[in-house]
């Protein structure tokens, strides 16, 4: 009887040894993430019945305005910057940032309508900075690896680092950065990037390990993009930093007019078409409207002269072409 007892004894400090070190892990797998959001261009917004809320996958999507906890406060008194502190668990998050006006929670006042969302990838502790309606777009990156000897697709995984891989996060920590193929021959990713600038480098990594050693030469010059607001597509070839070759996928079908334009941009032949958005060059969204009939007028005469991008959405996709407003 005293040996079944000392034998029980072990086995349940053995338990509650495991289950602390499993709650130890999970602790350690959370972290403090701040996210701001300039608001300073977004039109509409008025700070004094407006109020900023954020949503995602860390708040169960729970509707702006129903929950004070993911309310945004002013970075000081004034301050167009809206800022929000929480805990949360390491990996991937979506979220997006949402006008409430005058209390009443909605849906209907997010930066822009349905997908993508924002995504971040969690590793520890840090801050992301966003600019409201600053839309994300998919890039697709493809690398020849033709030349890349010695690559044993059997033992090697060909990664992307870079600026846009979680701040230059080590290839092979993040599987969501591990490029994929169906030839062993083009290895193929495809991001959700920000318009900007962006270095990177393609990787070989050994299966299950993570490395700096793999990239395609050592040290300088990276590769470089820049990322417009358009979805594109961005072809190399494994240690040629000139055979890089950058293609947008959509050719622009429809019928804009005038261009330079002064006060009214006309789009004709938009009886496909769900959805229309224009972007400065900096990626920020000046227009948004919806579309049910077969010509739409853009009144643009307030914009500042410059470059515009239109974005025309239907069910296959979006095309995208550039204006100049004068």
């Amino acid at each position: 009887m005293i040996s079944i007892m000392k034998k029980s004894t072990i086995k349940f400090l053995a338990l509650a040894m495991f289950v602390f070190m499993g709650t130890f892990a999970m602790a350690q797998t959370q972290y403090s993430i701040t996210f701001t959001v300039d608001m300073t261009e977004a039109d509409p917004f008025d700070p004094a019945t407006d109020e900023i809320y954020m949503s995602g996958t860390f708040a169960d999507w729970t509707q702006p305005g129903l929950d004070v906890t993911y309310k945004m406060e002013p970075l000081d008194v004034g301050s167009m910057i809206y800022t929000y502190t929480a805990t949360i668990d390491s990996g991937e998050v979506m979220y997006k940032f949402f006008r409430v006006i005058d209390g009443t929670a909605s849906w209907d006042f997010g930066e822009w309508t349905g997908d993508p969302n924002r995504k971040v990838y969690i590793t520890g502790d840090t801050q992301f900075d966003n600019v409201w309606a600053n839309k994300p777009r998919d890039i697709t990156f493809n690398v020849d690896m033709t030349p890349a000897d010695p690559f044993d697709p059997a033992a090697e995984q060909v990664f992307i680092g870079g600026s846009l891989a979680n701040g230059w996060a080590e290839p092979g920590t993040l599987s969501v950065y591990e490029m994929t193929s169906e030839d062993n021959v083009t290895y193929s990713i495809t991001l959700l990037l920000y318009p900007g600038d962006y270095m990177f480098k393609y990787f070989l990594v050994p299966n299950g390990g993570h490395s700096w050693d793999g990239g395609e030469w050592t040290g300088d010059p990276n590769r470089e993009v820049t990322v417009d607001t358009v979805a594109a597509v961005i072809d190399d070839v494994w240690g040629d930093i000139e055979a890089g070759i950058f293609t947008e996928p959509n050719v622009f079908t429809y019928s804009m007019y005038p261009n330079p334009v002064f006060n009214v941009l006309n789009i004709d032949n938009t009886g496909d078409v769900t959805e229309i958005n224009v972007y400065d060059a900096t990626g920020r969204m000046v227009r948004t409207m919806d579309v049910t009939t077969e010509k739409v007028a853009i009144d643009v005469a307030d914009l500042q002269t410059g470059v515009y991008i239109v974005n025309v959405t239907n069910e296959k996709g979006t095309q995208s072409s550039k204006f100049v407003k004068n």
